[in-house]
């Protein structure tokens, strides 16, 4: 008898310990987050702080990627207008910025692009290609020399042409300076 209780709470210590919550690390601060955008709010599709041309070539989707939530945005194409974009003010100075984001793509590609905006031109420019048709996510690292007045647009662009067209998914996007 006294061999199944030790038993039994050997058991139970060890289900407490692997049922217990773990806080996870954060390894990006919320002061070093420019950009997070899940494509939802309060439980609702949401294109907060991104500017649309709007339907029928920019919708919402339920398809989604891991820990993705609700909601994704869904792009038609670049040709009849499909592309959103949002812009922050840039850090001044010299900074490292990583940009990570999960996208996926049907038929014709679509990409995502980052750029410095200085005096309302597009002075540097890095962009990723998006060519499969699973969810997988990306990484663009970038430096970027900043005045005070300068700004760091991120463009989601859809497929190239009307025909072949494609469709293109994005969610997650987070842009965080790495210094």
């Amino acid at each position: 008898m006294k061999t199944n209780i030790v038993v039994f709470s050997i058991l139970l210590a060890v289900f407490y310990s692997c049922t217990q919550y773990v806080e996870p690390d954060d390894p990006e601060p919320e002061s070093k987050t420019l950009i997070f955008t899940s494509f939802e709010s309060g439980g609702y599709a949401s294109l907060d702080n991104w500017i649309s041309p709007g339907p029928p070539v920019v919708k919402f989707a339920t398809d989604v990627p891991p820990n993705g939530g609700t909601y994704s945005i869904f792009l038609k194409a670049r040709e009849i207008g499909a592309y959103v974009y949002t812009t922050v003010p840039a850090l001044e100075g010299t900074h490292n910025y990583k940009l990570t984001f999960w996208s996926k793509s049907t038929e014709d590609p679509g990409r995502l692009e980052i750029y410095l905006i200085q005096d309302g031109n597009k002075v540097d420019k890095k962009r990723e290609v998006i060519q499969t048709a699973e969810w997988t996510s990306f990484t663009i690292e970038t430096e970027f020399t900043a005045s005070a007045s300068d700004s760091i647009e991120v463009m989601l662009v859809g497929s190239l042409y009307i025909i072949p067209q494609g469709f293109n998914y994005f969610d997650l996007i987070k842009l965080v300076n790495l210094d």
